[in-house]
């Protein structure tokens, strides 16, 4: 499920599946063009989840064994609170944290999110070689809109529980909070 819901966010991440409302009927793929594009996303979205398991770890070895307890507990709260609060749980886990173990969490992120946008990047490029050139047009101007947006400011606690907390759960809080929307943030799993 994690690598093929991975696809899937990448895939809506970087391509217009249809074409808009006041456009023409979008172009049609070959099945070899398809299947092209459908490796081309396998391929990016493993290593995408490798990035991710790379940041997980060495985020998770900057905690110190009461750190790891504690976040443990306030997960394990979260996922039975009737209803959950993902933003309260990122400020009580930003809150247990030194601030040297804030600052390396947040590195670590900072670093996975400009890696993430070069595979990203190297996967766009990847992809408009085996579209055909009518969708190019579409898909250009889609990327234009997405980098408009530029990245998200996050504190520790929400990056720390945005990356250890089941995805599932994510959906049951606020879905207009920033780690919901984060430029390379880790995919749902």
């Amino acid at each position: 499920m994690n690598r093929s819901f991975l696809a899937l966010a990448l895939a809506l991440s970087v391509i217009p599946i249809a074409a808009r409302a006041d456009d023409a009927a979008p172009p049609q793929l070959t099945p070899q063009q398809r299947q092209a594009m459908q490796q081309t996303f396998q391929r990016f979205g493993a290593q995408e989840e490798q990035l991710h398991q790379q940041m997980r770890m060495q985020i998770l070895s900057t905690l110190t064994p009461v750190q790891r307890r504690s976040v443990a507990a306030t997960i394990g709260e979260l996922a039975i609170e009737p209803n959950p609060d993902p933003v309260a749980a990122a400020k009580r886990l930003d809150a247990i944290l030194s601030p040297g173990a804030r600052q390396r969490i947040l590195a670590t992120h900072s670093s996975f999110e400009s890696q993430s946008r070069q595979i990203h990047e190297q996967m766009r490029n990847e992809l408009r070689s085996e579209m055909p050139a009518d969708m190019q047009s579409r898909f250009a101007n889609r990327e234009k809109d997405e980098h408009e947006a530029g990245p998200s400011q996050l504190d520790a606690g929400t990056v720390l529980l945005h990356v250890l907390l089941p995805h599932h759960m994510m959906e049951m809080g606020d879905h207009e909070h920033p780690m919901m929307r984060m430029e390379g943030a880790p995919p749902p799993r």
